[in-house]
């Protein structure tokens, strides 16, 4: 064989050269006013995926002006309504991984009440804040663990009036904030039994129920 480049032999090292081109750039760019903090848990996540017995499921997210959107699985103990394992799948930014990462691991070993008691504020800390332009992501991380729950509830024979408690657990997901009541006398399920349940699974989002 004549000499010059060995083509049929990859050579037992090799060195990688990173220069400051426009590609480069680009890339800097695109993790530019995040914090240190959300970065180093995006690089390092391990609840990625859906865990071992998984029961619940939920899913979040928006799709106009750019796709994001958070999967969050849960291993939740029928007994003792604990929630032993939490995993996520998401799509969009680098905010929403963190964020969604950041919340399983902060509602793992937690009981529903302790689940449903976090805020947003609780997930911006967990991760050190996020670009203004990504502050749906902390919504979606406080909405996703409500949704689980209610998933879990419903597999579990709950039957609620679904459009119901979805219209009032919105409000109070979006606006943590603003108090949201609902007049008991002024909402109906289908059955005596379904209009109890719906009550009780939008006490369980923190919706005020009065005149019961």
């Amino acid at each position: 064989m004549s000499e010059g480049r060995d083509i049929y032999h990859e050579p037992k090292q090799k060195v990688l050269l990173r220069t400051a081109d426009v590609y480069q750039t680009e890339v800097d760019d695109e993790v530019a006013g995040y914090s240190d903090k959300l970065l180093a848990i995006v690089a390092d996540y391990h609840n990625g995926g859906r865990p071992e017995g998984m029961n619940a499921q939920a899913m979040v997210g928006k799709s106009k002006r750019g796709e994001v959107a958070f999967r969050l699985f849960g291993r939740i103990n029928p007994e003792t309504r604990v929630i032993e394992a939490a995993g996520f799948k998401t799509r969009g930014c680098l905010a929403m991984t963190g964020c969604a990462s950041a919340t399983c691991s902060m509602i793992e070993g937690r009981t529903f009440d302790e689940a449903l008691a976090l805020t947003i504020e609780d997930v911006r800390e967990a991760v050190g804040g996020v670009p203004a332009g990504k502050a749906n992501t902390l919504t979606f991380s406080v909405e996703a663990v409500r949704a689980l729950i209610g998933d879990f509830l419903a597999r579990e024979g709950i039957q609620v009036e679904a459009k119901l408690v979805a219209y009032h657990a919105a409000g109070a997901s979006f606006l943590p904030e603003v108090p949201v009541t609902v007049d008991a006398a002024c909402c109906a399920g289908v059955t005596p039994e379904s209009h109890r349940n719906a009550l009780n699974a939008m006490k369980m989002c923190q919706v005020r129920i009065v005149n019961e």
